[in-house]
């Protein structure tokens, strides 16, 4: 029990200090790792923000990707809402070619969110690269494919089409960082 207790205190210095780091591999065809899944343990009724950026959430599959994102997100107990409002502020790229499909897909979630209470906030680079989400209780995600990171399904009424945990992943990397000053990406 002194153990737990004094690794539980370790580890609270670490994040105290900005120090935390874990890696999790996720490696080609692996199941289990749905947004719940991954992100679960880092949220809690503290969470009132999320910054995510991710300049590919252009193609239809990656806006349902954000979509199921946000789904987790509204499941999750910070969403339980109180008077405070909750943000949820995204920085991506336009796609040029499918630039209008982008836009109304976006368009489309950010009316779906603020009728649970959340303002979506989105944000256009065309410099942005690297892929991160942030809590603002701390907890910064990074994963080398960003939401993307879901294999297609063999077919429509094949085992992981709805759930991901079932679903295949493509080969990535998921650093989780505790930082007790994240602010605005």
């Amino acid at each position: 029990m002194d153990r737990a207790e004094n690794i539980k205190k370790y580890l609270d210095q670490e994040k105290e200090d900005g120090k935390y780091h874990k890696q999790i591999k996720i490696e080609e065809n692996a199941t289990g790792f749905s947004y719940e899944s991954l992100f679960q343990e880092y949220l809690n009724e503290t969470v009132r923000e999320v910054w995510i950026e991710d300049p590919y959430i252009r193609h239809t599959h990656q806006l349902y990707n954000f979509l199921r994102f946000c789904e987790m997100l509204i499941k999750r107990p910070f969403t339980r809402f109180s008077s405070s409002k909750e943000n949820l502020d995204v920085m991506l790229q336009l796609e040029g070619v499918g630039k209008a499909q982008q836009i109304s897909g976006l368009e489309e979630i950010k009316a779906s969110l603020r009728n649970h209470g959340v303002l979506l906030e989105l944000e256009y680079s065309s410099s942005i690269h690297d892929r991160e989400i942030r809590f603002n209780n701390g907890w910064m995600i990074k994963i080398g494919r960003g939401l993307d990171y879901f294999k297609k399904p063999q077919g429509r009424f094949s085992l992981g089409y709805c759930d991901f945990d079932l679903r295949p992943c493509h080969e990535t990397t998921v650093d989780i960082f505790h930082n007790r000053h994240t602010k605005k990406i």
